[in-house]
C-alpha cells in the first residue's frame, strides 16, 4: 500500500508525521517549517548546526517525512515555494525579450565572478597550486553538472603534461581512489557540497593519504568539511535549482586560476609541453 506521506506536500507531511518524531527530530522539522525560504539554500551541516542537532538526525527526520534525503526535501520545498515560471529564472517573465534575457544572465555571471573573486581565499589557492604542482598524480571528480567542470579541468592540466584523470562515474571514482597515495591529489567538485558520491570518494582518498582539495559553494558542508583545502564559489542561484548555473562560471574560473598557477610553477616543463602540443595539434586544423 502506498504511503500517503510520500505523496503530500512538505506541510502535509509535517502535519501527519510530527507527533511520531523524536524530540530532536521534531525540533529539526519545526525549524525547517518556520524557515523554508532559508532552508533551500542551506547545507545539511548548516541546518544541523542551526537546530543544534546532528546531520544524522536531520537525515532521519527527512526519511520519516517520506523523503529519501535532505536534498530531496529541499527540492520539494523549493518547488512548492516558487511558481513554474520562476523555475526557469526568478527575474524573467515568459515574454522577456532577448535583450532582457541577455542582461539578466550575463549580469548574474558577472556578479558571481565578482563575489567569488572577493571571497576566494588566496592562501587556500596558493596551497592548492603548490600541492598540484608537486603531486605524482592528480585525480579530479565531479558528478552531474560538476562532471563537466571536472572534464574541463582534466583538459587544462593535460596541456601542461600532468598525470591527470577526471572521473564522472561514481563507481570509477571509487576504483580510482584505491590507487591513490600520499604523493597524489584529489580535486573534488560539488556545487552543493552535499554529494554522497564525492563524500565517499574523499573518505577513501584520505585513507590512502592523498591531499584533498574541494570546490563547493558552501564551506560548511559535508564535502568541504572533509577536505584538506577548501575553495569556495559565491553566487545567487534561483531557489529551486539543484544544480549550479552561474556558479559554474566561478568553478571554471577557479580551475583556470589553479591551472595558470601550476603552469607558472612548472616553468620550462610547462612551456616545453605547450610547444609539443602545438606541433601535435597543427595537423588538426586547416
Amino acid at each position: 500500500m502506498e504511503d500517503h506521506a510520500t505523496t503530500g506536500t512538505f506541510l502535509e507531511r509535517v502535519e501527519e508525521k510530527l507527533d511520531s518524531l523524536s524530540k530532536k527530530e521534531r525540533q529539526t522539522v519545526e525549524y525547517m517549517k518556520a524557515n523554508q525560504a532559508e532552508l533551500i539554500y542551506a547545507s545539511i551541516t548548516e541546518l544541523a548546526e542551526a537546530v543544534g542537532t546532528s546531520e544524522a538526525t536531520v537525515t532521519r527526520a527527512c526519511t520519516k517525512l517520506g523523503y529519501p534525503s535532505f536534498q530531496a526535501l529541499k527540492v520539494s520545498v523549493a518547488t512548492e515555494l516558487v511558481s513554474p515560471q520562476e523555475k526557469i529564472h526568478e527575474e524573467l517573465t515568459p515574454n522577456a525579450s532577448a535583450e532582457v534575457i541577455i542582461d539578466k544572465i550575463f549580469s548574474s555571471a558577472i556578479q558571481t565572478l565578482t563575489m567569488t573573486q572577493q571571497s576566494l581565499d588566496d592562501v587556500a589557492v596558493g596551497k592548492s597550486i603548490k600541492a598540484i604542482c608537486k603531486c605524482r598524480r592528480l585525480v579530479i571528480i565531479g558528478n552531474g553538472n560538476s562532471g563537466a567542470v571536472a572534464l574541463d579541468a582534466q583538459h587544462k592540466f593535460l596541456r601542461i603534461g600532468m598525470n591527470v584523470q577526471a572521473y564522472t562515474d561514481d563507481h570509477l571514482q571509487m576504483i580510482a581512489m584505491v590507487s591513490l597515495t600520499a604523493e597524489d591529489v584529489l580535486l573534488a567538485i560539488s556545487h552543493s557540497g552535499s554529494s554522497k558520491d564525492a563524500g565517499d570518494a574523499i573518505q577513501l582518498a584520505k585513507e590512502q593519504g592523498a591531499t584533498v582539495i574541494t570546490i563547493t559553494s558552501s564551506g560548511n558542508s559535508p564535502v568541504a568539511n572533509a577536505s584538506d583545502i577548501r575553495l569556495l564559489t559565491r553566487s545567487q542561484e534561483t531557489r529551486y535549482r539543484t544544480y549550479a548555473i552561474s556558479s559554474r562560471m566561478a568553478e571554471l574560473t577557479i580551475i583556470d586560476t589553479l591551472y595558470t598557477g601550476v603552469a607558472l610553477c612548472k616553468g620550462d616543463r610547462a612551456i616545453a609541453n605547450f610547444e609539443a602540443l602545438e606541433k601535435a595539434l597543427v595537423v588538426k586544423k586547416y
